[in-house]
């Protein structure tokens, strides 16, 4: 069995096969981010400075328990998101403070954490089911709570938002363009970019009541 298993790690680090300890346990790591940006450590560690923050201070920063947010904490540095230092402080990660930073203009923390962590994270856990039943609830049925509604389209929103700034700034040359119709625009953040970025374009958002 060791044999066996020593020949698939082999494999699986030299990039030629799946790494399935990696995307079983994936989960857990998933959920130290979600609730990292729940509880907004990224950004109050992000306002500590340069020297970091230490746990006593994010305790009550966050309001949280310090046992458990020390075990938060070393999740999240052991998946690269925090560095901790010699000190016992805690630094963001240079991905970490450039996208789950809210005052960061790359930010999409907000799609993570409405979308992914309280919404699809939740129903992946019902795949199974679905897939021997053949029956899922419909995006309808779904939206037909206001509340899931408004989460949706808060999560959509930042994440759209970041979209259309890339279009902008690296794919898309608008000038001279005076009309466009957003078709699906949902919370009509390409049509907020696409506006702010071009003198003279106006925009109609064309989305289901």
């Amino acid at each position: 069995v060791w044999g066996r298993r020593s020949k698939s790690r082999e494999s699986r680090e030299s990039g030629e096969d799946v790494d399935l300890d990696s995307i079983a346990y994936g989960f857990m790591a998933s959920q130290a981010l979600f609730a990292g940006l729940e509880i907004n450590v990224f950004d109050h560690i992000a306002a500590a400075g340069a020297g970091g923050a230490s746990v006593a201070s994010l305790k009550d920063a966050c309001q949280c328990n310090a046992p458990r947010l020390q075990t938060l904490l070393t999740a999240l540095t052991s998946v690269k998101c925090l560095r901790r230092t010699a000190e016992g402080n805690y630094l963001l990660s240079p991905n970490t403070s450039q996208y789950m930073v809210s005052s960061s203009r790359h930010f999409y923390g907000d799609y993570l954490k409405f979308q992914i962590g309280r919404q699809f994270y939740q129903r992946m856990g019902a795949l199974p089911d679905v897939m021997k039943t053949g029956t899922a609830p419909s995006y309808a049925s779904w939206f037909s709570d206001p509340e899931v509604a408004k989460t949706y389209t808060q999560a959509q929103h930042n994440g759209s938002v970041a979209t259309a700034k890339y279009l902008v700034k690296k794919k898309l040359q608008l000038g001279g363009v005076n009309s466009m119709l957003d078709v699906g625009g949902g919370s009509g953040a390409f049509s907020y970019v696409f506006v702010g970025a071009t003198p003279g374009l106006k925009s109609t958002v064309l989305e289901l009541p």
